[in-house]
């Protein structure tokens, strides 16, 4: 059984924050000593990040500490945007390990290998592996692509870890270690249950086509029409209203499951539209696709992302009603929070109503990382929330 507790500080000294932030982790799991201690730091701590494990050690008596800087934090208490905060989340549990481990390399080609070999030995078929990389050592899609994108066999969660605005002061941790341009991360693996839910922000318009004729990016046809003549028939349905709110961009969700015919909300990897040849009437999107392949396409506001976010929690909240969730992780984009939505807390808020005692961590990213259609996936703009239950 996992016992599983989180706390957060905004005091202004680190110290002071991270033994607040543990001492109410450690008193809402009822631990006395916990296995792994998973922290998020904003930067304004980041001269101090060298103080972290001493000081979560004394009070938690934990050897392994997992974590990384956050532009900002989260935790069930909320969401700590602009403002200085630490979250710090407790485990120990006799079924479920947690391998963590910290990779930096000047060669951004070898980072998933490095990873990859590090975790072999502890690897098992029910397996989930949190990322937080420093984008400025590997770009997120190279990411999955080396670590692998089979989300069934070892399912990659997590998020970019992130800094100051003009993005600097970006850290990983693992254990003592503290270092820029590296990944850090965790395996974790035993008798444990994930679900997973992906919230892009997104709206469907129009209605679900299928692609009838496609190469690499570009889609030439969608249910035997020209793709073009498809999207301005998406658009045709829009008010003056929809446009201004979305900003005017209109993205492309994919259907990553092809046996899905039918796929809602959660179901779409949703991409960018990158070009379009008006001779052709072909459109180019930022991913990979293949024919048989549905697509719809999506806008992106705040109403949209308030609604999806609403039906992704009801439908983790149905999927765990026989496994009830010992802990969650929610990896938000910096695009969102108080930026998207005008006011603070919204996703915790609504995460809480369905898990209202839930223990919850997480930061804002620069990419977030979940499968859809059993395929891992880097996302942008996106909120990807994963329960774990006991097995």
């Amino acid at each position: 059984m996992m016992r599983v507790g989180v706390g957060q500080s905004q005091k202004t000294v680190l110290a002071d924050a991270l033994e607040d932030a543990t001492t109410i982790a450690m008193g809402n799991a009822q631990l006395a000593k916990a296995d792994l201690a998973v922290v998020f730091a904003t930067v304004d701590y980041q001269a101090d990040y060298g103080g972290l494990f001493h000081t979560i050690h004394e009070i938690s008596g934990c050897d392994h500490l997992v974590g990384c800087s956050g532009m900002s934090v989260l935790t069930s208490a909320g969401e700590f945007e602009g403002e200085p905060a630490v979250a710090v989340l407790v485990l120990r549990s006799d079924d479920v390990s947690a391998m963590p481990f910290l990779v930096s390399s000047d060669d951004s080609s070898t980072i998933g290998a490095a990873i990859r070999e590090s975790i072999s030995s502890k690897f098992r078929e029910n397996s989930l592996l949190v990322v937080l990389p420093d984008v400025r050592s590997i770009s997120p899609e190279a990411l999955v692509h080396q670590l692998g994108e089979d989300g069934v066999r070892l399912p990659i969660v997590g998020a970019a870890a992130s800094g100051s605005p003009d993005g600097q002061y970006i850290y990983g941790w693992h254990d003592k270690e503290v270092v820029e341009a590296g990944v850090a991360g965790m395996l974790l693996t035993g008798a444990f249950h994930t679900e997973i839910g992906v919230a892009q922000g997104c709206q469907p318009i129009g209605r679900p086509m299928q692609i009838t004729r496609a190469d690499g990016n570009v889609i030439y046809e969608v249910d035997g029409n020209p793709a073009l003549d498809s999207l301005q028939v998406a658009l045709e349905s829009l008010t003056a209203e929809d446009l201004r709110q979305s900003g005017r961009v209109v993205f492309i969700g994919i259907a990553m499951d092809k046996e899905n015919l039918a796929p809602r909300r959660g179901d779409f990897l949703v991409r960018n539209l990158v070009g379009y040849d008006k001779e052709s009437g072909a459109i180019a999107v930022s991913e990979g696709v293949s024919s048989d392949q549905i697509i719809q396409f999506h806008l992106r506001n705040s109403s949209s992302a308030n609604k999806e976010i609403q039906e992704i929690v009801l439908d983790l909240h149905e999927r765990t009603r026989e496994r009830p969730p010992a802990f969650g992780m929610y990896f938000n984009c910096l695009g969102r929070g108080k930026g998207l939505y005008g006011k603070a807390n919204h996703d915790i808020q609504i995460i809480k109503q369905r898990f209202p005692d839930l223990p919850i961590i997480g930061f804002f990213g620069n990419a977030e990382f979940a499968p859809i259609g059993g395929r891992n996936f880097a996302h942008a703009y996106t909120g990807a929330l994963v329960l774990c239950s006991d097995g």
